[in-house]
């Protein structure tokens, strides 16, 4: 018999909605990335922007639904663009790799704060560090 599928092992859609959203707000409080941030776009996102958080949940739900081999597909946000690639939602952003570590522990202690078993919050991990120089894209010189 076969291993479940990540999405299965992290309890399907809803499971990963709440982590999400949990993140979501853990990225807000944070100093690096969240309200009070020096990135001009996170400055400029949390103080104008911030309506779009519940896009930003639904959009990295399906983004991690699909990445864990689950049955809900992203659509990114650039027409015409179905793939997994996240520099073009990111590159404008000019996310620092400082602010992606940060992104990551926020995410590590999300992961921990609903009790993620250690083998799948390391693939989780593992996914989103996969993406990093796609995320940092419009800092790397």
């Amino acid at each position: 018999m076969s291993e479940e599928s990540l999405y299965e092992r992290l309890g399907g859609i809803y499971y990963i909605a709440a982590v999400v959203e949990h993140f979501a707000k853990a990225l807000a409080e944070d100093p690096v990335t969240g309200r009070n941030s020096s990135n001009p776009f996170l400055k400029d996102w949390y103080a104008n922007r911030q309506w779009r958080e519940p896009g930003f949940i639904v959009l990295t739900t399906l983004w991690i639904s699909e990445k864990a081999d689950g049955p809900y597909k992203y659509v990114s946000t650039i027409p015409n663009d179905e793939s997994l690639d996240l520099e073009p939602t990111h590159y404008d952003m000019k996310l620092t790799e400082e602010e992606f570590e940060a992104a990551g522990k926020a995410l590590a202690n999300t992961l921990d704060y609903f009790d993620v078993p250690l083998k799948e919050k390391n693939q989780v991990l593992d996914a989103f560090t996969a993406h990093k120089d796609e995320v940092i894209s419009g800092t790397i010189k």
